[in-house]
């Protein structure tokens, strides 16, 4: 099981949707420092989660996972929903890309997104942001 190359596939659509917004929105992915969270600049927080790991299949040339995706969106506060929402519609647009997305021949992980939750929205007392939330399950393919 290649759990880096399936976060791979999720990491990269929307790390580029993100860096290619204007100005670009960095992205921070489970287990890397973030030294911009007390700040009062925008970021992108992305975890990704495993679930089912061990599915059977009915041919066993393959590796089928399921996990979740959870985003939250922080920009600054007081300054109104816009920016969050464009943010969050350039990674939801990555997300429909990759669905839409036909597997390559060979060997790789072909991923999908399941409905998205959300986006839910929170303007926390104690933090300088106004904080966009949505998940959705994930469904990764792994070609040897």
């Amino acid at each position: 099981m290649n759990y880096q190359a399936i976060r791979a596939a999720y990491e990269a659509p929307i790390a580029t949707a993100c860096a290619a917004l204007s100005p670009a929105v960095p992205v921070f992915f489970d287990n890397l420092a973030a030294s911009t969270l007390t700040s009062t600049s925008e970021y992108v927080l992305v975890n990704i989660s495993f679930g089912l790991t061990t599915e059977t299949a009915l041919k066993a040339d393959f590796d089928y996972v399921r996990g979740s995706i959870v985003c939250r969106v922080h920009t600054p506060k007081g300054k109104g929903s816009t920016r969050n929402q464009t943010i969050i519609n350039a990674i939801t647009g990555a997300f429909q890309t990759l669905n839409a997305t036909p597997r390559a021949a060979g060997a790789g992980v072909y991923a999908r997104v399941n409905q998205i939750d959300g986006p839910t929205f929170d303007a926390p007392v104690d933090m300088p942001h106004y904080i966009g939330r949505f998940s959705c399950g994930f469904i990764a393919t792994v070609y040897p």
